[in-house]
């Protein structure tokens, strides 16, 4: 499955290899990722797609806003993946 905007991926490869991510943005073989903590809304981390493996889409108050206004606070990121891993409930 190919990744999109707003979904969550876990990398594969690099330093960042095994964290899960939240694709900001893409860019034709580029996807643009970002966790909130280490890598920022503001600095979201480049990275190829064929070094990703797509995981599923995050929750709809987050899909909604990225896709409407373009951008996520840092808060928003990590509470995206919190819900995605369960650590936290949906509202």
């Amino acid at each position: 499955m190919d990744s999109h905007k707003s979904d969550i991926v876990l990398s594969c490869k690099g330093r960042d290899a095994g964290q899960l991510l939240l694709v900001m943005d893409e860019d034709g073989e580029c996807l643009y990722l970002a966790n909130g903590r280490e890598r920022r809304a503001e600095r979201p981390k480049r990275k190829k797609r064929k070094h990703v493996t797509h995981q599923g889409a995050c929750d709809e108050r987050t899909r909604n806003k990225l896709l409407t206004t373009g951008r996520l606070t840092n808060n928003d990121i990590r509470r995206a993946l919190a819900l995605w891993t369960g650590e936290i409930g949906s509202d």
